[in-house]
């Protein structure tokens, strides 16, 4: 299997859902849909059979999952939207997330962009890998290819506290790149954290109403 792919400054990928409109009698293809964050498994056929949540609970699909841009034998971060038929799961959907590694600020070759965002919420997964966030940003038609949005997320400094407990001081890098802000989209990024030798996260994110902070207990299986 490939490594899960980690893009260091990228343009944001929209996070589609599914959309309906068939809730009214409770037994319509939706009425009972679950969503998960997963990291979905895909084969030598480029479909996927299984895929494992952020509470480590595999679930294996019913009928193999496909789509244009799944390449073969890959990790992919993703939400998978589906049934639970009996004690089988029926994928209706799998939508790719972005994952955006931890890039430390001393390794970047241009200065740190914070243009604001909307936040909405911030989690550490339920197996301690991913920090998640989702993300409103502001979009609109561009003229030209150099007017690109990107996101990633930048190391600051480890702080050791006097009972010897570090926190990585962590910031959302954004640089709304002259792209227009005439509406607003929903987005989810994932950063992978399984590899942060520390006890807690601290996140730094410029919102359109000033700086917020989260802060989040390290509770990986192996520390």
């Amino acid at each position: 299997m490939k490594k899960l792919r980690q893009l260091l400054t990228l343009l944001i990928v929209l996070l589609t859902a599914c959309e309906q409109d068939v809730y009214d009698k409770g037994d319509a293809t939706y009425s009972h849909m679950r969503a998960d964050f997963v990291e979905a498994y895909s084969n030598a056929d480029r479909s996927v059979t299984y895929v494992v949540t952020d509470d480590d609970q595999r679930l294996t699909l019913k009928a193999p999952f496909t789509a244009k841009w799944l390449k073969a034998d890959t990790t992919y971060r993703a939400v998978l939207y589906y049934n639970m038929v009996g004690t089988e799961v029926e994928a209706l959907n799998i939508s790719q997330i972005t994952t955006v590694p931890v890039k430390h600020h001393s390794l970047l070759k241009t200065a740190v962009k914070t243009d604001p965002v909307g936040f909405e919420s911030a989690w550490l997964s339920a197996n301690g890998k991913y920090l998640n966030l989702g993300l409103v940003v502001k979009l609109g038609a561009v003229d030209s290819l150099t007017q690109k949005q990107s996101v990633g997320i930048v190391g600051d400094t480890i702080l050791t506290h006097g009972d010897g407990r570090r926190t990585y001081q962590l910031r959302l890098y954004h640089n709304q790149g002259d792209v227009p802000e005439y509406y607003s989209q929903r987005v989810y990024i994932s950063v992978p954290v399984d590899t942060l030798d520390v006890d807690s996260l601290q996140l730094s994110v410029n919102t359109y109403s000033g700086v917020l902070t989260k802060r989040f207990k390290h509770t990986l299986k192996h520390h």
